[in-house]
């Protein structure tokens, strides 16, 4: 019933919103996202919608009513708590009242949530008030006990990492040899794909440096390794971002260090680079000055040890993919037309960027975890769901949950089992539905026909004295 009756309220919101003008005043609070909402609008010119407590409609307060102003056994809409007058026309005094009934509960909500945050808050902060970034880059509390081997996995400073953009992400073949694989044995190497007003190659490269690689009887395979590794890196980008499930396909979510787009762009600014111009530096350079910046300049775990190697790898895995697709030798060659100052100065401020994105020893973690924590659940509205008629949405949440988790319930309001089932079930609905009717809760209420005790009778044929006797009826899934 609640379902339908919210239904009814939305569909006469919508067509309420069509008939108001563009530049009607509060539609163009919501529009901008400013304040109010949709609901709002449709509350107040079409219908206020169905009144709950405690997540259901209005109950019954006298004998089969819920108040004198109806018959008894009224099983209408507006004995229960549906309010179809809007705030415009103005609402009858029935409904007016379990409209109060309803904003009470809220008021209610209010007062009790502010009190059970902050003290969630405060248990937060007490638990974990000296967890502390140490020199070894472990997180300990005042008693030494090892929180955490490297804050956050890969030990930056959450205010100095922002969002960072992966072209290689969505790049289609084409475009992605196009901008990254430099071939030397190509005639057109170190050539723009145009051609001057004489119908004469541009070239983005020096003709000296372009002569000097081909030369170079290690160049081609180094240029090669560069580019089967930004290929590699691809592949493990789009499984990184799979297992996240993080982003969207056109906009993946992560966040590091150092904006290498901006220092870019500074790097252009001070140094006057002239983009109509061809680059002297060579591609080679380019490659080493990665290679080295990934293997040796930026180090966030320090040790020679086989854990020690993988944690640092790890920490730095997605930043060294950023850095090889922004400083490919083809991009910062042809793209950013960098010089050996800029370049020079761009890896320096690289490695000292990074340097300070990593978390300083003394850090207080443990209070800011809270914080974090603390500061979004005042936020959270208390009890207020309006998923009626959804089975699966049928779930502890907000402060409740929370409150849960916190304190290691061992009787869960909700409590649920999430089945992975095996690859060759995962995609066949009929099948996962057979199992979840097997798997079904049965009790043996579910079960039995009759129960009885003492007495004689005759069950099947058996002559059974005293004890309890069960007919079984037809069973669900056994």
């Amino acid at each position: 019933m609640n379902e339908v009756l919210n239904d009814a309220r939305s569909t006469v919101g919508k067509s309420a919103q069509n008939s108001l003008k563009e530049r009607n005043a509060i539609k163009g609070t919501v529009m901008a996202g400013s304040k109010g909402s949709f609901l709002n609008i449709s509350q107040i010119i079409a219908c206020v919608g169905q009144q709950n407590v405690q997540g259901a409609r209005i109950k019954y307060g006298f004998k089969q009513r819920t108040l004198p102003h109806f018959a008894k056994d009224d099983l209408g809409m507006e004995s229960r708590g549906f309010v179809q007058n809007s705030y415009l026309r103005g609402l009858s005094p029935a409904e007016f009242f379990f409209h109060a009934m309803g904003g009470r509960e809220g008021l209610i909500d209010t007062a009790v949530k502010t009190s059970e945050t902050g003290y969630i808050q405060r248990r937060l902060v007490k638990a974990m008030e000296s967890v502390m970034a140490r020199y070894d880059t472990t997180l300990r509390n005042s008693r030494g006990c090892v929180m955490q081997f490297l804050y956050g996995e890969d030990g930056m400073d959450a205010q100095r990492i922002e969002r960072q953009k992966f072209d290689t992400y969505t790049m289609r073949e084409r475009d992605f040899r196009e901008t990254y694989l430099m071939d030397t044995s190509a005639d057109n190497f170190g050539q723009l794909n145009y051609v001057t007003s004489q119908n004469e190659p541009v070239y983005y490269l020096d003709k000296g440096v372009v002569d000097i690689v081909r030369k170079d009887p290690e160049a081609p395979g180094k240029l090669q390794a560069e580019y089967e590794q930004l290929c590699r890196d691809r592949v493990e980008l789009r499984s990184v971002l799979a297992c996240r499930g993080s982003g969207s396909e056109t906009d993946p979510n992560i966040y590091l260090p150092v904006n290498i787009d901006r220092l870019v762009w500074k790097a252009q600014r001070d140094f006057r680079v002239d983009l109509g111009q061809p680059t002297h530096v060579n591609p080679i350079t380019v490659v080493e000055m990665v290679v080295t910046l990934c293997q040796e300049d930026l180090v966030v775990v320090r040790g020679d040890d086989p854990l020690s190697k993988e944690a640092q790898n790890n920490a730095t895995l997605l930043f060294q993919m950023l850095l090889r697709s922004k400083l490919a030798s083809k991009r910062v060659l042809k793209e950013y037309r960098l010089n050996e100052g800029a370049l020079k100065w761009l890896r320096g401020e690289i490695i000292s960027e990074f340097y300070k994105a990593i978390v300083h020893p003394g850090e207080m973690c443990g209070v800011m975890a809270a914080q974090s924590l603390g500061e979004p659940a005042t936020q959270m509205t208390l009890n207020t769901f309006h998923n009626t008629g959804i089975s699966a949405k049928n779930v502890t949440l907000g402060v409740p949950r929370l409150n849960e988790i916190l304190n290691v319930s061992k009787k869960v309001k909700t409590p649920s089992l999430t089945i992975y089932l095996k690859e060759e079930l995962a995609y066949d609905v009929e099948e996962a539905n057979q199992l979840q009717i097997q798997l079904e809760y049965t009790t043996l209420v579910d079960i039995t026909l009759k129960t009885e005790v003492g007495g004689y009778e005759d069950v099947g044929g058996l002559h059974v004295q005293g004890g309890c006797v069960v007919m079984w009826g037809r069973c669900r899934s056994l």
